[in-house]
């Protein structure tokens, strides 16, 4: 039903005014109110679409905590201090985050917890994996208050709307979404200066026919938004997702019941979403008068940080079903083989030297 409503939406918004932006079609198919496939039901996990870090072990989200909580000790612990999570899913991740802070940073673990959510249902499904004493929900980071600010951004910049150039030979074209009897990439308009500038994140010397770069504009607006609150008031943010440091070539890609689909012919029933620019992130932050720190690999952050040695400690002698499940966990988290070197971390902090936990070499 969500499909069929998204072709509508779009032939309707074809009829208007012609092949539509790559970053609109995918907003919409993510967001719309009344398609859009964040207002499903039961989207993550092994029942849903696709299945995120904290899904896989509650560990995940311990060393988020211990790693947020070390930052704010190295921050002067400030008693104003307050958590932020950017799409926060079900909940599970601010969920552990606020357990394991209760152990190991009590004075931090209260800490007001703002969340950005656009759906509905995944508040819904927030109120009710959180407890918490003081929550609230915002549609967008500029509506959380000037106060110190440590946020995590699991899986949540690969959400936003990217658009597409493609080189056709001699100059870059406007790569859109048509429709004629179902939906297809086509190439629309030379891009003019002002427009290639928006994709000045990706270095490309010598293009080739059929070459495809990426821009999201509205990635780089919340990256500038957290850059230049964190300036000001203090904090970090802390960046997981996959992607890569000057980003080539059209990574959208949709999956729905944890297998790959066509993105636009799935658009409403399928988690769309793109590859992380890093390289762009960090040159909007230090643009914004902040420090990226970053990226590593999911794979170095976690060990670092102590994935290895928690499980260890979690390991019982006598329950080896248990083990099993425990260590399989840790191997899909950091292995090369699954989300080891695909996800990559990245840390925006105000100024300063030095490299905290997890970003060190090795």
């Amino acid at each position: 039903m969500s499909t069929q409503k998204f072709q509508e939406w779009g032939v309707e918004q074809i009829k208007k005014s012609g092949p539509i932006r790559l970053s609109n079609a995918m907003s919409n198919a993510l967001i719309h109110p009344d398609f859009g496939y964040y207002h499903s039901q039961d989207i993550i996990g092994k029942k849903g679409d696709f299945i995120t870090a904290p899904e896989i072990s509650q560990m995940f989200g311990e060393l988020i905590a211990a790693f947020l909580g070390f930052i704010w000790d190295q921050s002067g612990r400030p008693s104003n201090a307050l958590l932020c999570e950017l799409g926060p899913g079900r909940g599970t991740l601010s969920a552990d985050i606020h357990s394991a802070l209760h152990q190991i940073y009590p004075d931090f673990a209260d800490a007001p917890l703002h969340l950005i959510e656009a759906s509905q249902t995944l508040q819904e499904h927030q109120k009710a994996t959180l407890i918490h004493p003081s929550i609230d929900w915002h549609d967008s980071f500029t509506q959380i208050p000037p106060q110190p600010s440590f946020i995590i951004a699991n899986e949540f910049f690969d959400a936003l709307g990217v658009d597409q150039a493609i080189f056709d030979g001699v100059q870059w074209r406007w790569r859109l979404l048509d429709f004629t009897t179902q939906f297809e990439l086509v190439t629309g308009p030379v891009l003019n200066q002002s427009e290639f500038d928006a994709f000045n994140c990706i270095s490309v010397s010598n293009p080739t026919k059929g070459t495809v770069i990426e821009s999201s504009l509205k990635s780089e607006e919340v990256t500038c938004d957290i850059a230049h609150h964190i300036k000001n008031y203090g904090g970090a943010c802390l960046i997981i997702d996959y992607g890569k440091n000057n980003q080539i070539g059209d990574t959208i890609q949709a999956v729905s019941s944890h297998k790959p689909v066509e993105p636009w012919s799935s658009a409403g029933n399928a988690d769309i979403s793109h590859w992380v620019d890093f390289s762009a992130i960090k040159r909007l932050t230090e643009k914004s008068g902040a420090r990226f720190i970053g990226p590593v690999s999911q794979s170095h952050f976690l060990s670092q940080i102590g994935i290895k040695q928690r499980a260890e400690r979690l390991a019982k002698s006598d329950n080896p079903e248990h083990n099993r499940a425990l260590f399989a966990a840790v191997d899909r988290l950091i292995s090369p083989a699954h989300m080891g070197n695909l996800f990559q971390v990245g840390l925006i902090v105000p100024t300063g030297k030095g490299l905290p936990p997890g970003f060190q070499p090795d």
